[in-house]
């Protein structure tokens, strides 16, 4: 006889019960130490992050301006050399020769062009250190800087009555055959935001007007010293001498100083926008042979540039210009 079991079961959960298990239970908030730290951690994860992106915007900063510094100092040399190879040249191969000519190059140290409205053929008004006054109430490097004028004279070259270009002026313009020589003077002036600015001065071959253009900005230091052959023998420059001592040389005319010159020794210091260096927690005053080493001399105002501390990325460049035109009547 088969026997037969029923079993009950409880299918209902038991109240009150809670399971046994540790890794069933469930975080339920956070006390205010934790929050803390939590905090702490994201403030200093966002201060990196923040001083992370400021160091390499500097840094692209940087990198820019020593970019823009190094076209500026490019094209600057470029057209100084252009113009200074002219420097005594006349059209020979069509017969012009002048007798006893002046000299292509003349300078001035530590000097200001000032106003050119009121000039009609030549040059007026330049003297040695007239800086000091004419910067005015400007006593920074933007205008007090010592840095020097020189003069470019030639003539200029003209076919079927009209300038073919072989001859140009600072600013560019192409120089006719006329019946007076072209100038191109180079200077550095205060520009209206306060930059100092290398600019050219020329005497339009359309008009005879003279006018001054800007050319690079940030020109802090434009020296020049001029190679002369003091013996007057084999054409070799034997001393770099500064403008004022072609003038002050005792000879019969000081214009036979400056037909001695062979070369030109020229250095420019050339400054970026302020802030734009890396290093711009510097405090104290730094200085730069604008000519370089061993040709710093009390005497040359502004061959040794002292500046402020003004977080600014700067360049020197210096090159040398051999003349290649006589510059005195055999």
């Amino acid at each position: 006889m088969a026997m037969s079991y029923t079993f009950a079961t409880d299918s209902a959960p038991r109240r009150g019960r809670r399971p046994s298990s540790v890794g069933s239970r469930r975080q339920a908030g956070l006390t205010l130490v934790e929050l803390m730290v939590a905090v702490v951690l994201g403030l200093l994860i966002a201060a990196a992050s923040v001083a992370a992106l400021v160091v390499a915007r500097q840094g692209f900063k940087s990198v820019d301006s020593a970019a823009q510094m190094r076209e500026n100092a490019r094209f600057a040399a470029s057209l100084i050399q252009r113009i200074a190879v002219q420097a005594g040249f006349e059209n020979a191969a069509y017969g012009q020769i002048t007798i006893n000519k002046e000299p292509g190059v003349a300078g001035f140290d530590d000097a200001l062009v000032g106003d050119v409205s009121g000039w009609s053929t030549a040059p007026a008004g330049i003297t040695d250190g007239s800086r000091s006054s004419g910067c005015g109430g400007v006593t920074d490097t933007s205008c007090r800087n010592g840095s020097d004028v020189l003069i470019v004279r030639y003539w200029g070259v003209s076919r079927a009555g009209a300038a073919d270009g072989t001859m140009i002026n600072c600013a560019g313009m192409a120089e006719p055959e006329g019946a007076d020589r072209a100038y191109s003077i180079f200077h550095v002036v205060r520009s209206a935001a306060g930059e100092p600015t290398l600019a050219c001065t020329y005497r339009s071959p359309a008009t005879g007007v003279w006018a001054t253009v800007p050319l690079v900005a940030g020109v802090e230091g434009f020296q020049v010293l001029y190679g002369t052959d003091v013996n007057d023998t084999d054409s070799v420059a034997d001393q770099y001498l500064r403008a004022a001592q072609l003038v002050n040389t005792p000879t019969a005319v000081p214009a036979d100083n400056w037909r001695r010159v062979r070369t030109l020794r020229i250095g420019l210091v050339i400054r970026g926008p302020a802030g734009d260096a890396v290093d711009r927690a510097a405090t104290a005053a730094a200085s730069m042979p604008v000519l370089g080493e061993g040709f710093v001399n009390a005497a040359d105002t502004g061959s040794g540039l002292t500046f402020a501390a003004d977080g600014r990325l700067r360049q020197r460049l210096v090159f040398t210009v051999h003349l290649r035109n006589a510059q005195f009547a055999p």
